[in-house]
This record gives C-alpha cells, sequence and structure tokens, in this order.
C-alpha cells in the first residue's frame, strides 16, 4: 500500500482573510471551488492547503485578538521549507502574522509564526 498525504485542512473563521494571507505570505495559489465555504491553496512545491469555513455560530465563539492568540495548545503545527527564512519571516509579518526570532538545530534554520489565526507555522531553510 502507498500511502501520501495529500491536503492539509485547516478550519477557520475568516476564509477570505486567511486564503489572502496564504497567498500573500507564502506564495500559495487559490484554486477553484464551488463550494463558498471550502477552498484549496497551492504552492508551487505542489503543497495543498484546504480552508474550510466554520460555521458562523461556531465562528461567533472563537475569541480572535488582534493580533490573535498564538495557539501553542495545538496539536499541529504547518511546516513550510522556503529558499530565504528572512525574507518569508517578513512576508509573514506583513500579511499580518506573528513571527519569532529565528533559530537554528541540526544546520537547519528555523522561524516560528503564526497566521492570521493564530495558527501555529514554521519556516525551515534545511541545507542542500
Amino acid at each position: 500500500m502507498t500511502t501520501r498525504l495529500t491536503d492539509v485542512l485547516l478550519f477557520v473563521t475568516d476564509l477570505e482573510r486567511v486564503a489572502g494571507f496564504y497567498a500573500s505570505a507564502l506564495g500559495f495559489v487559490r484554486e477553484a471551488s464551488a463550494d463558498a465555504g471550502f477552498v484549496t491553496m497551492r504552492a508551487d512545491g505542489g503543497a495543498a492547503l484546504a480552508l474550510h469555513q466554520v460555521p458562523a455560530e461556531v465562528a461567533a465563539e472563537i475569541d480572535l485578538q488582534a493580533p490573535a492568540r498564538w495557539r501553542e495548545d495545538t496539536a499541529c503545527k504547518l511546516c513550510f521549507a522556503v529558499d530565504d527564512l528572512a525574507a518569508a519571516r517578513e512576508a509573514v509579518l506583513a500579511g499580518g502574522g506573528q513571527a519569532r526570532a529565528p533559530w537554528a538545530w541540526a544546520g537547519a534554520d528555523y522561524c516560528d509564526c503564526a497566521d492570521i489565526e493564530g495558527n501555529p507555522i514554521q519556516l525551515v531553510v534545511r541545507p542542500a
């Protein structure tokens, strides 16, 4: 049996804002969708990020602050390989996300960030 991860699905309170963030900050391209509450975003490298709008009654219960509370209590972090860590970090900040100071481990450079809804993301540049 061959298994391949096809998408990562992220539940969001504001589909358009989050789609705009991933497009501007990380270069994801929006694909057409027949469902107004669902969109797939695709990166140049082929990775797909599916965004799903939570129902209004659920969104009303989520306390999003500005800037968004960093969701460190989640069991998931989206990790993105980038070519230029400093430029990607600045793009996250320019898109309304948050970023901590870069750090290094085992020959790779990392930066922990959060998207505009506080979902944790990580940028990484690994040695060739």
